[in-house]
């Protein structure tokens, strides 16, 4: 078997404990889990940079010649830059934000061809409909996240002008409002990147060309990033209220267009 693809597969494998890990440990608090995270993620690391290695004894210089191999490259740095940051931080959020962009990148930029994560004919359907209901049960999480970001801008602004329940509507408390999105996008943000990342493999082995630059793809990437960029601030910088519930209604906007796009 060829070293430097099984190194690869290994490497991709621990990243994906890894990440897994750093989502249960901060959605469930299970404590116990937080020193996995780092760990997973170095062996995956090692892994990677002994595959970056035998890439480059076989071509004789650093394998950047590429779009993919840089890309590569640049997800095993995020990595390293991840480990050396928990070092010295301790910053458990730092998993659930950094190893899933590193995930996705790597599915998604036909880095990892149908060689690293190869898949029987016999489970097409079995992994299409696992990705189906993976991102229907993401988005559907987010149509709650969706519904507290509007209560909250409605509340907001009741308050602002001295008229909280408007509409006649009983409306729960700003900050309820705040710990219930936060609360639904902890479970459909990683919903999403599973869809993201199966939907990648589904579409290496069984199309002859990805596609997940087309439009419709664009659209969940960018609610993917959306929300990623919301997850980051909320736990790396305290983020919290109107921008917050802003930039969730513009990610929910895109995921409904996405969906909306399958059947156009």
């Amino acid at each position: 078997m060829n070293i430097a693809l099984l190194l690869l597969r290994a490497a991709v494998g621990f990243y994906v404990l890894a990440t897994a890990s750093a989502f249960v440990s901060v959605v469930l608090k299970l404590r116990k889990l937080l020193p996995w995270t780092p760990l997973l993620a170095g062996i995956g690391f090692a892994a990677h940079l002994a595959h970056l290695a035998c890439r480059t004894a076989a071509a004789g210089v650093l394998p950047v010649g590429d779009t993919r191999d840089l890309l590569s490259l640049l997800c095993w740095a995020a990595v390293l830059v991840y480990l050396v940051s928990w070092s010295r931080t301790r910053l458990e959020v730092l998993g659930i934000v950094i190893l899933p962009l590193v995930l996705v990148l790597l599915f998604i930029s036909n880095i990892l061809t149908r060689e690293v994560f190869p898949v029987s004919r016999d489970l097409e359907g079995g992994l299409l409909n696992f990705h189906i209901v993976v991102a229907v049960l993401g988005v559907a999480a987010l149509f709650l996240t969706f519904a507290a970001s509007v209560f909250y801008l409605v509340q907001e602004r009741g308050l602002k002008e001295k008229r909280p329940g408007r509409l006649g509507l009983v409306l729960p408390s700003l900050e309820k409002c705040d710990t219930l999105s936060k609360f639904s996008m902890m479970w459909g943000f990683p919903l999403l990147t599973v869809s993201i990342i199966t939907g990648a493999i589904w579409n290496a082995n069984f199309r002859s060309h990805a596609r997940f630059w087309e439009s419709k793809e664009s659209f969940a990437l960018l609610a993917w990033l959306i929300l990623g960029v919301i997850v980051s601030a909320r736990y790396l910088r305290g983020w919290r209220g109107r921008k917050a519930a802003y930039l969730t209604i513009l990610a929910f906007a895109a995921l409904l267009l996405r969906m909306i796009g399958v059947y156009l």
